[in-house]
């Protein structure tokens, strides 16, 4: 029987040509959060980390203490919601991409950017994802109250949603 032999050699000698072409081409650029289309947990970290110091300005921006149970339960608790609120869609910043509130009105913060506000103040951001945010930190500082509404008559605990809620608002989505 006769038998012919394959060209591996030549083909062997080939493949690693071709390989070595197509990675020539290929610039390896380090990907930041904002660009990534999947969410990550770091993303999901990021968000939770501005929505909660946004919510506790007299921490400056430090890093909790483990002691700290109530702000790490607070922290926990917007980190629970943080993916259910974000979408990866255009951003305020321009023409890139990344993530952002849900339904982030980004007409009604540039027109409130140009109508209400001179260049450099922060704007206020109207999301209904932002009351989730609200609660989620209102029944982590108020464990007591889980799974209840609010009572129209109570004014001081709708006064500190209020509060909570008005700090969540001042946010820049071009950070």
């Amino acid at each position: 029987m006769n038998s012919k032999k394959l060209p591996t050699k030549k083909v062997m000698t080939q493949i690693p040509a071709i390989v070595l072409v197509i990675l020539s081409g290929l610039t390896l650029i380090p990907t930041p959060v904002r660009s990534q289309t999947r969410l990550t947990q770091e993303i999901v970290n990021n968000w939770t980390d501005i929505l909660f110091y946004q919510a506790n300005p007299q921490l400056s921006k430090r890093q909790l203490r483990p002691n700290e149970t109530d702000l790490i339960r607070e922290w926990n608790a917007i980190q629970q919601i943080v993916p259910d609120i974000l979408v990866y869609e255009n951003i305020a910043c321009g023409n890139e991409r990344g993530w952002t509130l849900e339904d982030f009105d980004l007409e009604l913060f540039n027109r409130q950017a140009f109508d209400r506000y001179p260049p450099n103040d922060r704007k206020v951001i109207f999301s209904s994802e932002l009351n989730q945010v609200a609660d989620a930190i209102f029944y982590a500082r108020n464990p007591e109250l889980s799974g209840q509404r609010l009572q129209s008559n109570n004014s001081r605990l709708a006064n500190e949603w209020l509060r909570i809620r008005t700090a969540i608002s001042i946010l820049d989505p071009c950070y």
